[in-house]
């Protein structure tokens, strides 16, 4: 039985279901896997900006001068993408919230081991305001949890508060929740759905296979 966590969202989404059809099939050609991953990525994105604090400003209208909400830029946000399929997701997080910045993280998995290992890291040494620093961390594949830990890792080793830290991905295993959320229950976690186990070397099952060589035809 998969555990309930009041920080988890599963997307329920009718677009979102149908793409990931898509995906799944080992038959799909690069060109379509990377645009359905895309429309997927939007729909998920939008989720995962909820907390982004607001403030208020007064604009003119064509007829009268009114107040409306906007985000805080005041407030630093940060988009972490985990190489390599995080890319994909960046461009629409870019998108969505274009005054972000953008850190690369780059972490593979041991094939022997299961565990990550780092190869790319230009975090800032600390953060003006940790407090008020928002991280959306980009992967789509969540499996055992252990990349996914090291990424969220980096930013509360910076002071970054687990609350204000967005995990972002395509597909999840339970046994990857659960090591996440072990370590970091604070954290929110935004998924497009969750799959039914790992196999013996770590992948997602049904899961997609891998996920960077699909997009990037390797």
């Amino acid at each position: 039985m998969k555990t309930i966590y009041n920080n988890l969202t599963v997307s329920n989404n009718p677009i979102v279901s149908h793409n990931l059809a898509i995906i799944r099939d080992k038959n799909t050609n690069p060109e379509i896997f990377r645009a359905s991953l895309l429309r997927i990525s939007r729909i998920i994105m939008s989720k995962a900006f909820v907390n982004v604090p607001m403030t208020t400003k007064k604009v003119e209208t064509p007829l009268m001068e009114t107040e409306v909400r906007v985000i805080d830029t005041t407030a630093e946000f940060i988009i972490a993408p985990v190489l390599r399929t995080g890319l994909v997701f960046s461009e629409i997080a870019l998108d969505l919230l274009p005054f972000a910045r953008v850190h690369h993280i780059g972490l593979y998995r041991d094939e022997e081991t299961l565990k990550p290992v780092p190869y790319y890291n230009k975090l800032p040494r600390k953060f003006k305001s940790p407090d008020d620093t928002y991280v959306y961390i980009l992967d789509p594949m969540l499996a055992t949890g252990g990349s996914g830990s090291a990424a969220i890792q980096l930013f509360t080793d910076l002071g970054v508060l687990q609350k204000n830290i967005t995990f972002i991905s395509l597909i999840s295993s339970p046994e990857g929740i659960d090591n996440v959320f072990a370590k970091f229950p604070d954290i929110k976690l935004i998924t497009g759905a969750i799959d039914e186990t790992l196999n013996n070397v770590g992948y997602i099952l049904p899961g997609l296979g891998d996920a960077g060589d699909r997009t990037f035809n390797t």
